[in-house]
């Protein structure tokens, strides 16, 4: 529990936010309030006592990652810039909070994906590209893998829940053969593959890196 009575604020770290308040049954109605909120990078800072390593990379993962349309409607912006993270890694906790900045990447779309991410660097592997377009022989995009490594034709997919979904199996067997006409072999993680500090994950892209011409 963070108590925020005992937390000092610049100007630039809280902001007035309004909002529609749905009165409870005999409550006076009032169309609209407002807050003071902290901003999120100032957040970010105070729960660095409360949180791990790979907790604070993966809500840094999250405040800078570019908005999708179909999820992010609405939303043009990240909700925090890398600049505004790093004027946070300030005060007691400033090592950790750099630290964490340091392992951020944009583009990380999960938390899995993130634990994936650090998982292959800890185990030496190649720093992946993280959702960015991978093109067939006419330059054209076919797909954004949530890892890609395009000097060795190499990407991965973590594929959570929403992937048992019968119109999302039709989409990512397309999207493997759209991947395999590009000369890429794709590899599909779940789950269970990030047991064990992903070491199932860890071993799999490993071999297949191996495989296509990488040499540890």
């Amino acid at each position: 529990m963070v108590r925020w009575h005992n937390f000092s604020f610049v100007a630039g770290e809280v902001r007035r936010v309004s909002y529609s308040h749905l009165p409870a049954p005999g409550e006076a109605a009032i169309p609209h309030s407002t807050l003071r909120m902290s901003s999120r990078a100032r957040t970010w800072r105070d729960l660095a006592p409360l949180l791990t390593h790979l907790q604070l990379v993966s809500i840094g993962d999250h405040l800078v990652r570019r908005p999708t349309p179909a999820f992010d409607k609405g939303r043009a912006e990240p909700l925090c810039t890398v600049t505004e993270l790093s004027a946070a890694c300030t005060g007691r906790y400033a090592r950790k909070l750099r630290a964490a900045l340091g392992d951020v990447r944009v583009g990380a779309d999960s938390p899995r994906e993130t634990m994936l991410r650090l998982a292959f660097r800890e185990a030496g592997l190649p720093e992946p590209l993280i959702n960015q377009p991978l093109h067939g022989s006419d330059g054209r995009v076919l797909h954004r893998p949530d890892f890609q490594w395009p000097e060795h034709r190499v990407c991965a997919e973590y594929e959570g829940k929403t992937h048992n979904d019968e119109e999302q199996v039709k989409r990512d067997i397309r999207r493997a053969r759209r991947t395999s006409s590009a000369g890429f072999l794709e590899i599909r993680l779940y789950d269970e593959d990030t047991r064990a500090s992903c070491a199932n994950a860890v071993r799999i892209v490993r071999d297949a890196l191996i495989a296509r011409g990488w040499k540890p």
